[in-house]
């Protein structure tokens, strides 16, 4: 049998000019990682169900939700808030009258509409929403506008990209109409602008 050759699942010892320090190294390095590897206590497992996905979790798909426009230094700023049954443009209105929670102060958002004394009305037909506001358009900053206005837009059952016709008190001509755009500002819904 040859000197170096293994017997019985042992291995010769090698002669004197064959053991060198960096040999010895990467073995003992290899038997520790060896040892700590089979000491941690992860076994191989094939892959298992998880079961069902978690339910009852809110979505925007489900209609569960509102989305209500407040302000940052930047603009207006689009937060969830969950919706009850019922009438959800007119919970939106709500919302946005209640102005921000603490928790949504703390991170920087806040309302520049003044207190009303009356509720927003709101209502969806054909694509449209008629927002009746219980302020005068040029009492209120344009960011505020744009807060009513991307809010009412935004609202389940509003449709995709509805014109909003706003209302103010005593107003006995057409309405604004006027949209919310991809920035969350209101704008005209008509090239010729508001009249």
């Amino acid at each position: 049998m040859p000197r170096n050759a293994a017997v019985a699942g042992e291995i010769m010892p090698k002669s004197e000019s064959e053991h060198t320090p960096g040999a010895l190294c990467r073995v003992t390095a290899v038997l520790v990682a060896a040892a700590t590897l089979a000491g941690c206590g992860i076994t191989d497992t094939d892959a298992r169900p998880a079961g069902q996905p978690v339910q009852g979790g809110l979505t925007q798909s489900s209609g569960s939700l509102l989305r209500v426009y407040f302000v940052t230094p930047e603009g207006t700023w689009p937060v969830s808030r969950p919706a009850a049954s019922g009438d959800r443009l007119q919970q939106a209105m709500a919302a946005l009258l209640a102005g921000p929670t603490a928790a949504e102060r703390a991170r920087g958002l806040n309302t520049r509409l003044p207190p009303a004394t009356r509720p927003i009305r709101a209502r969806t037909a054909e694509g449209r929403v008629e927002l009746r506001l219980p302020w005068l358009v040029r009492d209120l900053p344009p960011v505020a506008v744009s807060q009513l206005v991307c809010t009412a837009a935004a609202a389940p059952g509003a449709g995709r990209a509805p014109v909003i016709e706003v209302f103010e008190p005593g107003m006995t001509g057409e309405p604004w109409p006027v949209r919310c755009d991809e920035s969350g500002s209101a704008t005209p819904a008509e090239k010729g602008g508001f009249s």
